[in-house]
C-alpha cells in the first residue's frame, strides 16, 4: 500500500511541475544557472558560472570559455580574476576582493555565446539590529549537552531576514595506543593536534527528545531553517523571517534556537581484537562564539527554497528537482543575494 501511496505521490508531482513550471517546452534546453552572494564574512567573494544539465537532451551541457562576466557596485565595475576552482568548459569560477558594505547595489550581467545574457543584482543588507542575548546550557546525556540561544530585539515592523549560529572552535590533542595481550605493555604513537570551528548542529523543533531532556518543551524553540549555501562555520545557520504586520506585544521580537554541543574534556576508549589491544585518548577543549546573519530578500527566499528542496516529501520520493527552487536571476537561474554577520568575542560554555 505504501508503495502504491509513492507511485501516485510521483504522478502527482510530475503533473504539477509540468503545470507550474512548464517542463515541456524546456526539457531538452539547458540554461546558464549563476551564484554570487556578497558578504562581509569573508576576505574573498566568488562569483559562479555553469551550464545546467537540462531534464532532456545533452546530459553533459559545455559552458565556453568565451563568456564575459561584469559586476557594478553602485554603478562602478568591479574588478574579476578567473579562479584556479574553474573547470574548463564545465563551471566558471571568478574572484573578488572587495570588501562589500551595508547598502552597497549589487548588479551582475553576465554573456554566454549561444545561450544569451543573464543578470540579476541586489543591495547588501543592513547588519543585525542591536539585540540582548543570551546562552542556556543544559544536559542531554553524559557526553551531550543542548545550548539555547535566547536573541531579543526590537521589531522594525517590516519585513527581515535573520539567521543565527552558536560557533565552536575546538582543540583536540589525540593519541592512539597498542598494548600487547600477552606483556600488558602500552605503546603510545605520537600525540596529533587538530582545530575545527563550526556552527553547531541545530535542534528542530522535531526533536522533541533531545529538548525534554533538556527541560524545555519543543514549542519554546523556533526552528527557522538550516542554512545550505557552504560548508564550514555557514553549514548550521538557522534563518528566519519577521513577518510586517505581526508585531508582538511590547515591539519586541523574542527567538529562542537549539543546538548541539558535545562535551568538552577527556575522552578514553579501548577495543580488543586477537592479537592487540588497541588505546585512544583525546583531551578536547573548545570555545564559543555567536555569530548573527542578516539576509537580503533574495538571499532568505533562496536559502529557504534549497532547504525545502532537501528536506520536502520529493526528496524522499527522490524528485527533489521537482520542488520549487528560488531565483531572482532573469534569463537564467541561481541567485544574486547578499547578507551580513555580526560577531561576539569569545566565550567559554559551563553547566
Amino acid at each position: 500500500m505504501k508503495r502504491v501511496f509513492a507511485l501516485l505521490a510521483s504522478f502527482i508531482a510530475l503533473i504539477a511541475c509540468d503545470r507550474f513550471f512548464d517542463i515541456s517546452d524546456q526539457v531538452g534546453e539547458s540554461t546558464v544557472w549563476m551564484s554570487f552572494i556578497p558578504s562581509n564574512d569573508y576576505d574573498t567573494t566568488f562569483f559562479c558560472l555553469q551550464a545546467t544539465t537540462p531534464l532532456a537532451g545533452p546530459t553533459n551541457p559545455v559552458l565556453t570559455r568565451d563568456e564575459k562576466v561584469e559586476v557594478m557596485v553602485n554603478g562602478r565595475s568591479l574588478a574579476l580574476e578567473k579562479s584556479a576552482r574553474s573547470v574548463p568548459d564545465k563551471i566558471q569560477f571568478y574572484s573578488t576582493g572587495y570588501t562589500f558594505a551595508p547598502g552597497d547595489l549589487v548588479e551582475v550581467v553576465a554573456t554566454v555565446p549561444g545561450t544569451g545574457s543573464v543578470s540579476s543584482s541586489c543591495t547588501v543588507p543592513e547588519p543585525f539590529p542591536a539585540c540582548n542575548w543570551n546562552v542556556r546550557l543544559a544536559r542531554r546525556s553524559e557526553d551531550e549537552n543542548i545550548v539555547f540561544l535566547d536573541i531579543d530585539y526590537a521589531d522594525s515592523g517590516e519585513a527581515g531576514y535573520y539567521g543565527a549560529a552558536v560557533i565552536e572552535y575546538s582543540e583536540t590533542d589525540s593519541q592512539f595506543g597498542i598494548a600487547d595481550p600477552e606483556t600488558g605493555e602500552l605503546y603510545w604513537g605520537d600525540p596529533v593536534h587538530s582545530t575545527t570551528e563550526q556552527a553547531l548542529y541545530p535542534c528542530s523543533m522535531s526533536d522533541s527528545d533531545a529538548l525534554s531532556a533538556a527541560g524545555e518543551t519543543p514549542v519554546s524553540v523556533s526552528p527557522g531553517y538550516y542554512n545550505t549555501m557552504s560548508g564550514g562555520r555557514n553549514e548550521n545557520v538557522q534563518i528566519w523571517c519577521d513577518v510586517p504586520g505581526q508585531t508582538p506585544a511590547g515591539g519586541r521580537r523574542q527567538v529562542t534556537l537549539a543546538a548541539r554541543v558535545s562535551q568538552p574534556g577527556v575522552t578514553e576508549y579501548h577495543y580488543v581484537e586477537p592479537d592487540y589491544e588497541y588505546h585512544h585518548r583525546a583531551v578536547r577543549s573548545c570555545k564559543y562564539r555567536i555569530v548573527f546573519y542578516r539576509f537580503s530578500e533574495s538571499c532568505y527566499k533562496y536559502l529557504k527554497a534549497q532547504y525545502n528542496s532537501s528536506y520536502s516529501d520529493f526528496s524522499e520520493l527522490g524528485l527533489a528537482p521537482a520542488s520549487f527552487v528560488y531565483t531572482n536571476v532573469k534569463g537564467g537561474a541561481g541567485v544574486c543575494g547578499s547578507y551580513t554577520v555580526l560577531s561576539t568575542d569569545w566565550f567559554e560554555l559551563s553547566p
